[in-house]
């Protein structure tokens, strides 16, 4: 059992500084804009040491979404990141979350994207315990809201003229998954043959056990 993989990625820590020259390109991508509304003033390579160690630290899950290289020899290729927001102190108890994503323009639309989804709410709720993630995306992005309403995120709201962006004001469409809903019935249509029992599955204590080699 391998828990960073799934049926087609591999998931590398956000700090390795192997994948830098990664980031800097995946960061000047002009597809960043359509997740990351922060004044667009550039992005270098000096900034980045700074930026991957911050994601490290305050998020819950920070990870580069990778393609093994076939036979498993030799660095896996960086397709995008995915993450999950790390709850502050005092509001852990909710078991809340925020998943973000980017996959670089090469890469879209071959399935990597709900892929990686899968694998990070599979990960945030068998591991960290939580209970709903959320996730958002821009009213000039259908793609991204059909995308996550598929995977069986349900849209709650819609926070109208919320975001200015090349000159106007748009819309920013909130979405959410609880555990549940993922347990019931999505994970298994999202195919994505991470480690994860089947939907509405537990495994049990002699089941890890021999998934882990150490029964």
């Amino acid at each position: 059992m391998n828990v960073y993989r799934s049926k087609r990625l591999k998931y590398v820590p956000i700090d390795d500084i192997e994948y830098e020259d990664f980031y800097l390109a995946l960061m000047n991508e002009p597809g960043i804009l359509n997740s990351d509304v922060s004044l667009p003033l550039g992005f270098t390579m000096a900034k980045v040491p700074g930026a991957t160690k911050i994601l490290a630290t305050r998020k819950l899950l920070c990870m580069y979404i990778c393609l093994p290289v076939p036979g498993g020899f030799g660095k896996p290729v960086p397709i995008g990141v995915v993450a999950l927001s790390k709850p502050e102190e005092q509001h852990a108890q909710h078991g809340s979350s925020s998943l973000s994503i980017i996959i670089i323009s090469t890469y879209q639309r071959k399935g990597y994207g709900k892929e990686a989804i899968a694998w990070a709410l599979d990960w945030g709720f068998d591991f960290a315990r939580l209970h709903r993630v959320e996730i958002a995306c821009y009213s000039w992005n259908p793609g991204a809201k059909r995308l996550y309403s598929r995977i069986g995120f349900r849209e709650e709201g819609v926070k109208r003229e919320a975001v200015w962006f090349m000159g106007g004001w748009h819309d920013r469409h909130e979405l959410a998954m609880l555990e549940d809903e993922w347990r019931g019935k999505w994970r298994d249509e999202a195919h994505a043959e991470t480690w994860a029992p089947g939907s509405g599955q537990t495994y049990s204590s002699e089941q890890i056990a021999q998934n882990m080699g150490s029964a």
